[in-house]
């Protein structure tokens, strides 16, 4: 099946970007604790520090295969009440909806469908602030390991498109490379992650602004330590170096720390953050 089109070019995406999953550089501090109950429900509590504030969060969920959902609980004590329905109608079919309590008329509703030579998402978003409606659309198409797609966003209300990005990869036994024409095909990404081997991975991204003719470009290695441990460095066109180290801990909590320097101009400050994540 081919990816959806935000994943196009996933491997990289991880490594010079980073998710909770594979190791994201992050520059705020963070604590997060994560537990189910033996009933199916997962919950999870945060409070993140940007600055002098810090910012609690609460998120509850409970799914089966045929449905989930959640009800997140954001600062200011903004709820947002998320389900979606697994395979309705057709394998493969998700409807889904968001609604913010505090404002019920921004209410979201998607549809994704994934299938083996077709990957689609839409999604309709209604915004008080501005008396509009959003369409965001995405789709997919491939072959064995070659993969295209294109993404657009509409603005229903006043019938201008606002955003539309054509995007293609290719998966390799141990790389992959995509490119990307984003904002308006006005900027050219072109992206290349590989196994090295089973401890060690290195990417690159080049991005082109095909208005001003300006290049800029990110490199980055990721290194597996034992017992779960994760390292990874980053270097930017601009000279900024950034570091990421990620440990496990026995009962599988992970403690992680952030450090970015600017190489090019030490008088600007050092940036950096902790992650504590008690799952």
């Amino acid at each position: 099946m081919p990816p959806f089109y935000g994943d196009i070019g996933k491997a990289n995406k991880d490594l010079l970007s980073g998710s909770a999953k594979s190791g994201a550089f992050t520059y705020d501090s963070k604590l997060t604790f994560a537990s189910a109950t033996s009933s199916g429900v997962k919950f999870a509590v945060s409070a993140a520090q940007k600055g002098d504030l810090i910012n609690p969060a609460l998120k509850i969920a409970y799914g089966t295969k045929a449905y989930s959902g959640n009800v997140s609980c954001t600062p200011g004590g903004n709820l947002t009440v998320n389900a979606t329905l697994i395979d309705f109608g057709a394998p493969g079919l998700c409807l889904s909806s968001s609604v913010p309590l505090s404002k019920p008329s921004d209410a979201k509703v998607g549809l994704n469908y994934h299938f083996p030579y077709l990957a689609v998402k839409a999604q309709l978003a209604q915004l008080t602030s501005t008396d509009s409606q959003l369409l965001d659309l995405s789709a997919t198409t491939g072959y064995k390991n070659f993969v295209v797609g294109i993404e657009t966003s509409c603005n229903t209300s006043k019938s201008v498109m606002t955003k539309y990005n054509i995007g293609a990869g290719y998966q390799g036994s141990d790389f992959q490379v995509a490119g990307f024409l984003a904002d308006k095909c006005s900027t050219a990404r072109f992206m290349y992650a590989h196994t090295v081997d089973a401890t060690h991975s290195v990417g690159a991204e080049v991005v082109r602004n095909l208005s001003t003719n300006e290049n800029t470009f990110s490199i980055g290695v990721a290194k597996k330590l034992p017992e779960g441990s994760l390292l990874k460095l980053k270097l930017e066109s601009g000279g900024t170096v950034s570091a990421m180290y990620e440990a496990k801990l026995a009962n599988g909590e992970k403690v992680a720390g952030s450090l970015q320097a600017h190489a090019s101009d030490l008088a600007k400050p050092l940036k950096f953050g902790f992650a504590i994540d008690l799952a």
